[in-house]
């Protein structure tokens, strides 16, 4: 699938434009291009880059003045989540929970059926057996920036209840206090996807938007899978970050 076409011309305007402020290409203070000019950079219609410049202006980017042109007023507030790329769960799970970010989540729905082939090979059980599952929407302010869904047999999961993940409690959390069971690894896998029209809509996102797709396998000690988690992280909302440490004959390569 051709992303650039099924994205909305107007988002891949403003999300553009959005970059170049971010990168000081345009500084603040300064006028941005015309929105005749826009329309021959881009080739789009006036009406596309009125759309693109009416976002930038509602996130407190950008600001018309009659007579004067678009003005640069400020750069876009950093609201990502920064998720750590570490050997450390605990590291990554905090960081993965937002941090000080006012992030807020829903339980969508909890229920008992058949779950993805993958997911039932990964806890060891038949392809057709009822697994425990529950979605979960995760919101930054208001807008939504993750949904989350997640896997487990019900014999060691089916107790979690909905009130169990108030206060945007962690699941790994639930799993250990609530269930009992001791976790000793998680392994992770990311991938780059473009939200389908099912994601867009849970998310509020455009179709096509930049989405990670994230896998987490939880194994208690004996290297038994427990739980299966998939997350779909909104691109712009989530970036993941790692330190690497250089040592003298690395770091002279």
């Amino acid at each position: 699938m051709d992303t650039l076409n099924t994205y909305p011309q107007f988002r891949q305007v403003a999300d553009t434009l959005r970059r170049r402020i971010e990168t000081g290409e345009y500084r603040k203070g300064e006028t941005i291009p015309t929105a005749a000019q826009l329309e021959d950079s881009f080739d789009v219609s006036n009406i596309t880059i009125r759309k693109a410049l009416s976002i930038l202006s509602g996130e407190g980017l950008i600001e018309s003045q009659r007579g004067r042109g678009t003005f640069v007023t400020g750069k876009a507030e950093d609201a990502r989540v920064l998720v750590a790329m570490s050997h450390d769960f605990s590291e990554w799970a905090d960081t993965a929970g937002g941090g000080n970010l006012e992030i807020s989540q829903k339980v969508l729905d909890i229920a008992v059926r058949p779950g993805p082939p993958a997911v039932a090979a990964r806890l060891g059980v038949a392809a057709d057996t009822d697994l425990w599952r529950m979605r979960r929407l995760r919101r930054i302010k208001n807008n939504p920036v993750s949904y989350h869904i997640n896997f487990g047999t019900v014999a060691l999961l089916g107790g979690i209840s909905e009130g169990m993940m108030d206060g945007n409690r962690k699941f790994v959390d639930v799993i250990r206090q609530e269930c009992g069971l001791r976790l000793h690894k998680m392994e992770q896998t990311v991938e780059a996807i473009a939200a389908d029209r099912d994601l867009a809509r849970i998310l509020e996102a455009e179709f096509g938007e930049p989405t990670f797709f994230v896998t987490n396998v939880y194994s208690d000690p004996d290297g038994e899978a427990v739980a299966v988690s998939h997350l779909y992280l909104r691109g712009r909302h989530y970036a993941y970050q790692t330190t690497m440490t250089l040592d003298d004959e690395a770091g002279s390569q």
